[in-house]
């Protein structure tokens, strides 16, 4: 395990945190994951969670099924999801008695100066007084205009706000291949990224989960991001969020981009 203490944001996302799509939370994944950041914190690293869920545990309450297509209907199923998603965090935190801390946050909110800072702020104290801040997007009431996009790009900025020293996004791919590993058996896992190429980015397409906004796409853009501030940023496997220990403990899990 790394001896540095570290500021270290670990982002999930809705593919990883689903039992199958439209069927709610897996609870076996935020018990792990629950379980790491407890051990993370113990060892004296202070952790932001970033999660996606809430839209799609939304849909599910509201028996909608498929995704919700218009502003309104994801805006709605958000605002129940967010609920039954923090209620389930609470639930695992609270058996290690670690308090956690909801925060909701809007792109504009990193474009107006006074709301930069507070939040800065507010992460800040809790981080020192023990407190699990979870992040997600306030869909509830963003619009398209001031929308992130994903959880990804939010991951990065949250980590970049703090002056995280790694950033840990959990997908639903071992990591960056040479090529879509669902089209082509024979791609190979890219263990180290020492700089993102215009070929590095070619090597990245597609969308995630029907209830997922990103891909490998958005989450190359966060790396990019995220390493151009001096952040170290892993992409691993989300089922596996014991996978983070492992980072920790400097073995070669996923894909690690170099700041």
């Amino acid at each position: 395990m790394s001896k540095t203490q570290e500021k270290i944001v670990i982002k999930i996302g809705t593919t990883s945190i689903s039992s199958s799509e439209g069927k709610g939370i897996d609870i076996s994944i935020v018990h792990e994951l629950t379980e790491v950041i407890t051990k993370l914190q113990k060892r004296g690293h202070r952790v932001v969670l970033v999660t996606s869920g809430a839209v799609a545990l939304g849909a599910k309450e509201l028996k909608q099924g498929l995704k919700p297509k218009t502003v309104s209907e994801k805006q709605t199923a958000a605002a129940v999801g967010q609920v039954k998603l923090m209620e389930t965090y609470e639930r695992f935190f609270s058996k290690h008695n670690i308090v956690i801390a909801q925060i909701l946050l809007t792109r504009d909110g990193f474009e107006q100066k006074n709301v930069y800072k507070n939040t800065k702020e507010t992460l800040g104290s809790l981080l020192g007084m023990g407190v699990v801040p979870i992040i997600n997007e306030n869909d509830a009431v963003a619009d398209e205009e001031i929308r992130f996009g994903d959880n990804d790009i939010l991951s990065a900025l949250v980590s970049k706000l703090i002056h995280a020293n790694r950033l840990i996004i959990l997908t639903d791919e071992d990591g960056l291949y040479d090529s879509n590993p669902k089209i082509n058996k024979n791609a190979k896992l890219i263990s180290i990224v020492k700089k993102i190429t215009p070929k590095i980015e070619k090597m990245a397409a597609g969308k995630g989960s029907k209830f997922s906004l990103g891909g490998m796409k958005s989450k190359l853009q966060a790396a990019k991001f995220a390493i151009s501030h001096g952040i170290k940023t892993h992409i691993i496997f989300g089922k596996k969020p014991k996978y983070v220990l492992d980072i920790l403990n400097n073995k070669n899990v996923g894909t690690t981009f170099l700041p």
